[in-house]
């Protein structure tokens, strides 16, 4: 077993000393759009940001791109209870993004991310009046989303994504409740430090 864990460990090694290796920061803005199989509830896009690091091994026409984000989403929920409210949501996400570039810098992306819930909160205001809650319970602490976008990395360090993410895990944890989907829409900035 040891054996083997030493042999594995000298390939990746191997593998990542012939890999063009970036690390650096990326930081953008999202558009969240919440999915709920609810006819008495809609919900509107709001602008959230992201911001974190990334890491990236290039060979030759592929990439991997892991990344940790700190991740903000926020929407409008118009709701016969409710009224208006507007939520807003935390996450700590890790995307690992496989990149396929035909020319160049520029490039293809898929790939799946995973998304840890630090808190969320909604404020309202109805007929019953204003306030806020704490409804970070009212979501599975955990998402999943599949990724899809381009991009272009320029050799001098600046990298340009566009990406959409689909939610494929029901996030609701309300009992009863209709199922929820995140939609997110994002444009990211990236330096590479190691250019």
């Amino acid at each position: 077993m040891k054996k083997t864990l030493f042999v594995v460990l000298i390939t990746l090694f191997a593998g990542m000393a012939q890999a063009q290796v970036a690390f650096g920061l990326k930081a953008g803005l999202n558009l969240t759009k919440l999915d709920v199989k609810d006819p008495e509830v809609s919900y509107e896009s709001r602008t959230g940001y992201h911001a974190g690091v990334f890491l990236r091994g290039r060979f030759d026409k592929i990439g991997i791109q892991p990344e940790l984000l700190l991740f903000t989403q926020n929407g409008d929920l118009q709701s016969s209870v409710f009224g208006t409210a507007r939520e807003k949501f935390t996450y700590v996400s890790i995307p690992v993004i496989l990149k396929f570039y035909p020319i160049g810098g520029l490039n293809i992306q898929a790939g799946p991310q995973f998304g840890f819930l630090v808190d969320g909160e909604r404020e309202y205001d109805s007929f019953l009046g204003s306030g806020s809650q704490d409804i970070t319970d009212y979501y599975k602490k955990s998402d999943v989303s599949i990724s899809a976008g381009g991009g272009y990395d320029f050799g001098f360090g600046l990298g340009l994504d566009v990406r959409y993410n689909v939610g494929i895990k029901d996030i609701n944890n309300v009992a009863n409740g209709e199922e929820a989907h995140s939609r997110i829409f994002l444009i990211s900035v990236a330096w590479n430090f190691l250019r």
